[in-house]
Parts: structure tokens; sequence; C-alpha cells
């Protein structure tokens, strides 16, 4: 015997359904960005697009932010030109993200023209407290501009460098800690530049992680701690910099700052090496040859990963391979 059925969908679920369908084009623009780049595409593209051309000056904003990271394929979607034409009017309304992103835009053509547009924009964002504007004008001073009203000025882009970092810029972070490492056109400072290294390594970033790591390792500004050196270049190796597993290799075949652990540190040269660093291959190649770190003794491997770090130009490499 046939029999039908109708789907039924209680009342409550489709009230559900038409709620949140509803609740995603009631969202706000910000929000609508940060779905598509969490590239969730439909409908809020759409919705981010409408509330432009409507003229929400938010919306026109963000969808400018969209544009630049061609997010949701928008700009073959909706054909919407440049976008520092969407950031133009919030900017014109004193929108100091609006006002940044415009100066990045005007002078990102490398022209005379552009660049003291952008200096224009920037500074009206940077006089509203915005980090990013401020270490746009810090690049600007760094470098010394293309036109003669953005000469370079170390003490300018000091100024602006600080302000971003008090904003919180990781950016301004580490190029403070170059220029007061190195001395760069200003005071050299290795108490000033460790402190910055820390800030920027507190950020998470793998290569802040690292360069803090080789501050404390070598007692630059601040007292030498291997063993805060060595969990410094941990943080950046978990994320994959073969320079920090390097590093962390080597202190695990000296016993610096960790126990002595050679299958520890065999481990961290492979992975290094894999990633293509020439010191790696060449220590990973003299464990080979050796037979240490828990490897099997061979010549054909230790070859192998010599020669590879003979490609890279590795210190030593060239000797180490004619010893085999």
């Amino acid at each position: 015997m046939n029999r039908s059925f109708k789907t039924f969908i209680p009342a409550s679920v489709a009230f559900f359904i038409l709620f949140n369908a509803g609740n995603t084009w009631a969202q706000p623009p910000r929000a609508l960005y940060d779905a598509m780049k969490g590239g969730v595409c439909s409908p809020n593209s759409e919705r981010l697009h409408e509330d432009a051309v409507k003229g929400d000056l938010q919306a026109q904003l963000e969808f400018g932010k969209a544009i630049q990271e061609d997010l949701c394929g928008v700009v073959e979607q909706f054909s919407p030109g440049m976008p520092e034409e969407w950031f133009r009017k919030p900017a014109e309304q004193g929108n100091a993200e609006a006002q940044t992103e415009l100066a990045h835009e005007l002078s990102s053509d490398w022209s005379v023209e552009g660049e003291d547009a952008g200096v224009y924009w920037s500074l009206k964002a940077a006089e509203q407290g915005n980090a990013k504007a401020q270490f746009q004008l810090a690049q600007i001073y760094h470098r010394g501009g293309r036109s003669i009203k953005n000469l370079k000025d170390i003490d300018k882009a000091l100024a602006y460098y600080h302000q971003s970092a008090e904003g919180g810029y990781p950016n301004a972070y580490m190029l403070l800690a170059m220029i007061y490492q190195k001395g760069d056109g200003g005071p050299q400072d290795d108490v000033a530049a460790a402190k910055w290294f820390r800030k920027f390594a507190e950020t998470g970033n793998a290569s802040g992680q690292f360069d803090f790591a080789e501050v404390l390792a070598e007692g630059r500004g601040v007292e030498k701690d291997e063993a805060s050196a060595f969990d410094w270049f941990g943080k950046s190796a978990a994320q994959g910099n073969e320079y920090a597993q390097y590093e962390m290799a080597r202190m695990f075949e000296q016993g610096r700052g960790a126990k002595r652990n050679e299958r520890e540190a065999a481990s961290l040269y492979r992975k290094a090496a894999d990633a293509g660093y020439g010191k790696a291959q060449l220590a990973l190649g003299n464990m080979y040859a050796q037979g240490r770190g828990g490897l099997t003794k061979s010549k054909a491997k230790a070859k192998f990963w010599i020669l590879k770090a003979v490609e890279r130009s590795a210190p030593g490499a060239e000797e180490a391979l004619n010893s085999l």
C-alpha cells in the first residue's frame, strides 16, 4: 500500500529558521565583514554591498576592506570599483579607520601626489589616535618620502612609532626593537630594544618570539637567561619557525637551558632541515655521520643532508662533505 508523507516542521522550528535568516540580514556591517572573513559569504556579502550602496558609512568602510582583501569574490560579483571610492565618504565624515585605509590606498601607487594625499589622511587619523595611521606616518619619515614635504626624519619617525606602540600596534613594537638594537639613525639602546622585542613576542608572533629568545640567550639589554630563551625558542618552534627549531635543537644537544637530549635535538634538526634550513641540514648530516641522537650511523644519509647544506651555502658544509 502506497503512503504519502508530508514534511512536517513544527511552528517553533519554523520560527527559529525565519528568525535566524532575518537575524543574518539584520547584522551590523562589521559583523557581516567578520563573517565574510570567516568564509561565510552568502548572504553576508550581498547584504554588506546593499548597505554600502544605500550610503551606510560603516558598511562602505567594511565593503572597502572586503575589496582590499578580495573576500568572497566581491570584486567580480559586484564590480564595485576601487576601494578608495568606498573609504572616502566615511573618511570625509571623520571615521579614523576609513581615513587610515584611504591613506594606504592613495599612497600605494608610489607617486608624489598619492603620498601627499596619503599623508593628509594619515595625519587626520593619527590625530584621533589611530595606531595604524601613526605607524604609516612613522614608516614614511623613517625611510624618507618621495615628496619634498615628507623628507626622512628619524625623530618624527620615532615619535610616531612610539605613539603607535602605545596604541597597541604590534608592527610598531618590532620596528622600535630593531631601531634601538641597530641604532638605525637614532640612539642604540639594548635595554629599550629588549623591552620592545618582549612586547612583540608577547603578541604571539613567531619571529618576535625568536628574536626575544636570542636577546635572552645572549643577554643583550637583559640578564642572560638560557632557560627562558629555550622556552621562547620553543614557542616559536611550535609555530613552525625553522630557525627557532634549529636553535632549540642546539640547546638540547649542548644541554643549555634544558637537560641534554640528543634525540630531541635530532628530531628538531630534522624539522628545520625539512624546511630547507642549511645549518640544520648540516647538523643532521653530522648526526647521521656519527650515529648520534638515536640515528643509525649512515654515510649515505649523512652525505644526502650535507649535500643539501652545501647547496644552501651553510658555513662548514664543504669541509664536512670533504671529511666524510
